[in-house]
């Protein structure tokens, strides 16, 4: 899996908005002409400022997650290791050494024939 430093994501969500700006204003009702020209005004000035944006998140979020990336598996281990025993101990004290399955209902005749109360 190659290094990501969140660069391709930032990227994409500028190209998208960039996108959603272009066809936003070649729906508007102007002249074809006109809608080209301000397009290629304003397409270095957005391509620009989204190479800037894009470089900012990649420098503000890229030290952190590597360290995310470095710590958080150590960690997860690390709980693991202490959380088994624990679980190990509670599944202990709810499953005894008979595990055998108990009977779950008795019929009427059963129930009678035990309790000489019921049968009189």
């Amino acid at each position: 899996m190659a290094k990501d430093n969140g660069g391709n994501f930032s990227t994409g969500l500028i190209l998208g908005a960039i996108i959603g700006t272009v066809v936003g204003i070649l729906m508007a009702p102007k002249p074809g002409s006109e809608t080209r020209s301000e397009l290629l005004e304003k397409s270095d000035y957005w391509r620009e400022k989204a190479e800037r944006f894009s470089d900012i998140i990649v420098e503000k979020l890229g030290p952190t997650l590597e360290t995310v990336r470095e710590n958080v598996p150590p960690t997860i281990e690390n709980m693991k290791a202490r959380i088994d025993p624990l679980i190990e101990q509670v599944n202990s004290r709810f499953v005894g050494p008979d595990t055998s399955i108990p009977e779950e209902h008795q019929t009427e005749s059963e129930i009678t024939d035990a309790d000489p109360e019921k049968s009189s």
